[in-house]
């Protein structure tokens, strides 16, 4: 092999630089925390950290999905008991009205009272969500449910859709129940159905004509037990969705667990490997010094 003073240079040069790339790779992993820069420092793991971030997002897709179906079913659980309540008052309503006590004044006075929880109750049927939507519309959720027929009654103007959110790869959840389910169709007690506001609009009714009828309690009753009902199963589908978010919760702590072990920087390592780094940076450098001011005139 020829050996001249370029080639000396040149090898020098090369030693310094080599190290100088080493020592900055290592500097910029220490300032990001991680070990792979780019997929070519380690390819496997660059292949399989790709994969994990892949299912850790679809992961948080699902959590989203998961909070803002909670956030509508707990929305349209604090209405129906909101519902629920108000219809409690119109049964301790009817059942003092009931009393025979009562003058036609007073009748009329709890009346009244009953007509304006019946307002209230149909406010409430036409809540809407934090976006706008209208909770018991079924799919028709820019809809209205609940409209005067104009005969005295009410007329349901959603349908029986029902929307489902995706929480899991497998798994859906219904986020809304149609008015209809909720308030139409009761057992009136005598072989036939009717409606809630029906029911509450008959008892303001029969006290205005000083008649009031025992049998409305078994109808607001059964009126009542379609709304726990309602509840209840609005529990069941958040519970399913908290057990779902607890899955989720695991899996992803999980997956990062093994994420930071393909990926994160072993900063002990690190710290250790670019003092070893400096020091053959500089051990490079003083070598060059020498062999710049040198020729291979010297040794002729």
């Amino acid at each position: 092999m020829r050996i001249s003073t370029n080639l000396w240079y040149r090898q020098s040069v090369n030693s310094m630089l080599d190290n100088q790339s080493s020592l900055s790779k290592t500097q910029l992993q220490l300032s990001r925390g991680e070990r792979l820069l780019a997929p070519s420092d380690d390819p496997a793991a660059a292949t399989r950290v790709m994969q994990l971030d892949d299912l850790l997002a679809h992961v948080q897709q699902y959590q989203r999905n998961a909070d803002r179906a909670d956030a509508r079913l707990q929305r349209e659980e604090s209405v129906l008991q909101g519902m629920a309540n108000t219809l409690q008052r119109v049964r301790e309503l009817t059942v003092q009205g009931l009393n025979d006590s009562n003058s036609p004044e007073d009748r009329h006075a709890i009346a009244l009272e009953v007509r304006q929880h019946l307002d209230s109750l149909l406010s409430q049927a036409n809540e809407t969500d934090a976006s706008g939507e209208y909770l018991f519309s079924g799919y028709r959720t820019g809809t209205k449910p609940f409209v005067d027929d104009g005969m005295g009654g009410y007329a349901y103007q959603g349908d029986q859709g029902q929307r489902l959110a995706q929480i899991s790869k497998n798994r859906h959840v219904a986020v809304n129940d149609p008015g209809d389910q909720l308030f139409m169709g009761i057992d009136d007690g005598a072989g036939g159905t009717t409606d809630l506001f029906a029911i509450v609009r008959k008892v303001a009714d029969d006290l205005d004509a000083d008649a009031p009828v025992g049998d409305s309690l078994t109808q607001l009753d059964n009126a009542l037990q379609r709304l726990d009902q309602g509840r209840a199963r609005i529990g069941a589908r958040r519970n399913a969705i908290d057990n779902q978010r607890g899955i989720h919760d695991s899996f992803s702590l999980l997956m990062k667990e093994n994420r930071s072990k393909l990926a994160d920087l072993d900063y002990a390592e690190a710290v250790s490997r670019m003092q070893r780094q400096m020091l053959a940076l500089q051990a490079s450098q003083q070598t060059f010094m020498k062999i710049e001011g040198l020729s291979l005139f010297n040794y002729l």
